[in-house]
């Protein structure tokens, strides 16, 4: 066998695994008997929010204005992942394709499952922080509900292939964060949680402006921004619990330094910037890992500063 044979040998095993890797669920493809089963756990997600919806309506006048504010924010999300989760199912339905264009289709069908998992995290979050208020308002019909709806999340989200596994998430490096502007990046992806005014919402979502989170070592909010944040948090000496999702899928690098220098900005004190090659650095040296932090972790700096 000559060098040009071993060569096409070599690429129709490469092939042969890749398209194997896609029928089991490898890059993001899902099989028909997974599909079906998200589809069936997504059509019963919808018909509990709309049930909290309602709910909702019947309460406004006994919620607080910021609460309020954190429902309105809720629908424009559920909206956003709603999106999301069409295009990846879509994806998966149209995933029979050959050579060149199955290949670059499966770079784009990991990329947007990982986009689809950072918004089920996401909205994960906020209806778990929803029935923690609730909660402590004594509401606990609502808050029975939006602890439904953050589990039917979780459970969704461990439906896509591969989004735990260790390995690199597909990432946009393109861009300079000088060209972007840091606020309205803010606004169109962080403020839902933590306010307009990056203040947060008390007991529920932390302050990010002069958070001691933000305004530490770089390595600390690139890594939170790039794998997600798990647990119990002190911010400005008051505890938070709760989870925040990996925007690596949905920022690119030089959108991920934009925001965060915005946010350094606001803060009080002199903190130095944080450019798109910090981003990318940061991201390689921890390039396997999959799962969110936790605080304890991000104190240690095991790696040092980066």
């Amino acid at each position: 066998m000559n060098k040009k044979d071993i060569g096409l040998y070599l690429l129709t095993i490469g092939l042969l695994v890749f398209l194997s890797s896609c029928q089991m669920g490898g890059s993001g493809y899902m099989s028909e008997e997974q599909r079906e089963e998200l589809e069936t756990a997504y059509d019963s997600l919808q018909s509990n929010y709309k049930m909290l919806l309602a709910n909702y309506e019947d309460a406004t006048d006994t919620l607080p204005s910021d609460l309020q504010s954190v429902y309105r924010q809720i629908q424009k999300m559920h909206s956003d992942m709603d999106v999301s989760h069409r295009q990846m199912m879509a994806g998966n339905m149209g995933r029979h394709m050959q050579g060149d264009n199955m290949m670059a289709e499966g770079m784009g069908m990991h990329m947007q499952s990982h986009m689809t998992g950072e918004w089920y995290s996401q909205m994960m979050g906020m209806h778990d922080q929803m029935a923690r208020m609730h909660q402590r308002m004594g509401q606990q019909n609502m808050a029975q509900m939006n602890r439904r709806l953050s589990e039917e999340y979780g459970n969704m989200r461990k439906m896509i292939p591969g989004l735990d596994e260790p390995g690199e998430v597909p990432f946009n490096k393109e861009g300079d964060p000088a060209l972007l502007n840091g606020e309205n990046l803010y606004s169109q992806n962080c403020a839902s949680c933590h306010g307009s005014n990056a203040k947060g919402v008390s007991g529920a979502f932390p302050p990010l402006v002069d958070s001691e989170w933000i305004t530490s070592d770089k390595s600390v909010p690139v890594r939170i921004l790039l794998h997600g944040l798990q647990g119990e948090i002190e911010v400005q000496e008051q505890e938070y619990q709760g989870s925040m999702p990996s925007f690596k899928a949905r920022l690119s690098a030089a959108e991920m330094a934009a925001i965060l220098n915005y946010l350094r900005d606001e803060s009080v004190g002199n903190h130095s910037n944080i450019s798109q090659e910090d981003i990318i650095r940061i991201s390689n040296t921890y390039s396997d890992r999959a799962t969110p932090w936790n605080a304890e972790e991000l104190n240690e700096q095991e790696h040092g500063n980066q």
